[in-house]
């Protein structure tokens, strides 16, 4: 047993190197395999049959069918092989998505022509290539172009938190006739990004803490009136304007000994941020957090409020906008647990 998972750490390890991680890959015999199909397998024996038979016989028009046959069956060994040889693939993976979603990748197959330098163009055509990820048991049908803006769509279910590590695609062909297969491994160096899933039905922001403690004390120290002071009533200081004055009260303050008093209505409490503390969530596992904190970002962003988001070592300051937002969100999803 310790024997056969050796051997398959070795094998892996050899596949990986041979098929490093890239964006852009170009396809020539040292990354394309081929081997006959079940339809060429028997097509082998039939072949064998008939040689045999030819021979046994001696049956000159069997020893030409035979011959011909083979023949065929070598140029379509050739025509095969072709028909992936030379193609050149990018990838380019969208934008970030949220678990459970999907990402888009458009996949550009470049048609070799004689503006790209390369030296063996495909003189049989480019038909049957069929893209498929290699985990999947079905593929598209896509199609070469020289055009480099032609790209093909794929997409990729986002399964975790995180980021993505592609499994490989596989291009291949069984044109013309069908008797050999060719492929293609091509594994994508680009992550793409899966942001946490946004908690369905998650209550609405807390508004109560949206301040510290200690910005809610000096506020309320903002708000009240010093002592001996009636709300929205203080004594007329230098910079006061004539119209703050109340001329009425200031003339019972001066027969008392008095001074001036003004009106001053109270200043308007400034809206503030809301602030997303993942650590008050202490009823909820580390993930349940992470798709609590993920909606509250989504209902601060359509509310237009700014916030600031805190989880255990991470701290985001006070922001807005989608920026604001794909930052947090982008640290949600790398977030780990100390």
């Amino acid at each position: 047993m310790a024997l056969s998972s050796g051997w398959r750490l070795r094998w892996r390890a050899w596949w990986a190197r041979r098929h490093p991680r890239t964006d852009t890959l170009h396809l020539d015999h040292r990354n394309l395999y081929i081997v006959p199909t079940a339809s060429g397998l028997v097509y082998g024996v039939l072949l064998g049959c008939l040689l045999l038979g030819s021979i046994n016989y001696q049956l000159n028009l069997g020893h030409l069918l035979t011959f011909t046959l083979a023949s065929t069956a070598l140029v379509a060994l050739h025509a095969t092989h072709a028909t992936l040889s030379g193609l050149h693939l990018s990838a380019r993976v969208g934008e970030a998505g949220f678990v459970g979603q999907t990402v888009d990748l458009d996949i550009a197959l470049q048609e070799e022509t004689a503006t790209t330098g390369w030296r063996h163009p495909a003189r049989f055509g480019r038909h049957g290539l069929v893209l498929r990820w290699r985990d999947e048991s079905t593929g598209i049908p896509v199609h070469a172009s020289p055009d480099p803006d032609a790209l093909q769509p794929l997409t990729r279910r986002l399964d975790h938190r995180g980021r993505q590590t592609l499994p490989p695609l596989e291009l291949s062909s069984r044109f013309p006739l069908g008797l050999f297969r060719v492929w293609a491994v091509w594994r994508i160096a680009q992550q793409p990004l899966a942001w946490p899933a946004p908690e369905v039905d998650a209550p609405p922001v807390p508004q109560n803490a949206s301040a510290d403690p200690a910005d809610a004390a000096l506020h309320l120290r903002t708000l009240q009136p010093e002592p001996g002071e009636d709300e929205g009533v203080r004594p007329w200081r230098r910079e006061d304007r004539p119209a703050q004055v109340l001329w009425r009260r200031s003339a019972r303050s001066l027969a008392a000994g008095g001074g001036l008093l003004v009106r001053e209505t109270p200043p308007a409490r400034q809206a503030r941020g809301l602030h997303l503390d993942g650590d008050r969530l202490t009823g909820l596992d580390p993930e349940a957090r992470l798709r609590r904190l993920s909606a509250w970002v989504l209902q601060a962003d359509a509310l237009g409020q700014p916030y600031r988001l805190r989880l255990g070592a991470l701290s985001i300051e006070e922001g807005a906008g989608p920026s604001h937002r794909r930052r947090c969100l982008d640290a949600l999803a790398l977030w780990s647990p100390p």
